[in-house]
């Protein structure tokens, strides 16, 4: 059964301003300045293959880092309601689960932060959900 997860607070932990673009509702634009929180409702696009990538919700964090496409994926897992992520393009096939309370729908809380990326020791965006 499929659940959907609506994103009801977003927490910029990085030190610049973060944009957010709502790509189902015609990049419908939230910003959130450093240190600081927003509150509403955020509803995660479900995609399925890769042609449905216009619906993704996209984080930008100024600074040069690379954009970051957000979605909630009915297929794989299967009937898991997973948030997955992408970075610099949505590619479907190889998108990541967000770490943390991704799965099952709901309302949940996502956390964005700047991290050292494993490979590179560089740092990149970071995301969280509870």
């Amino acid at each position: 059964m499929a659940y959907v997860t609506n994103i009801k607070n977003i927490v910029n932990g990085t030190t610049n301003k973060v944009v957010i673009l709502n790509g189902e509702k015609n990049d419908e634009r939230i910003e959130i300045l450093s240190g600081l929180s927003w509150q509403g409702d955020l509803w995660v696009p479900w995609i399925g293959h890769q042609g449905e990538d216009w619906k993704a919700i996209k984080i930008f964090v100024e600074g040069g880092y690379d954009v970051v496409y957000v979605y909630q994926d009915y297929y794989r897992p299967a009937h898991k309601n997973a948030i997955k992520y992408s970075v610099g393009k949505l590619v479907y096939d190889s998108a990541a689960e967000i770490p943390g309370n991704n799965r099952g729908g709901g309302n949940k809380v996502l956390f964005i932060s700047i991290v050292l990326s494993q490979e590179s020791g560089n740092p990149i965006v970071g995301l969280e959900m509870a």
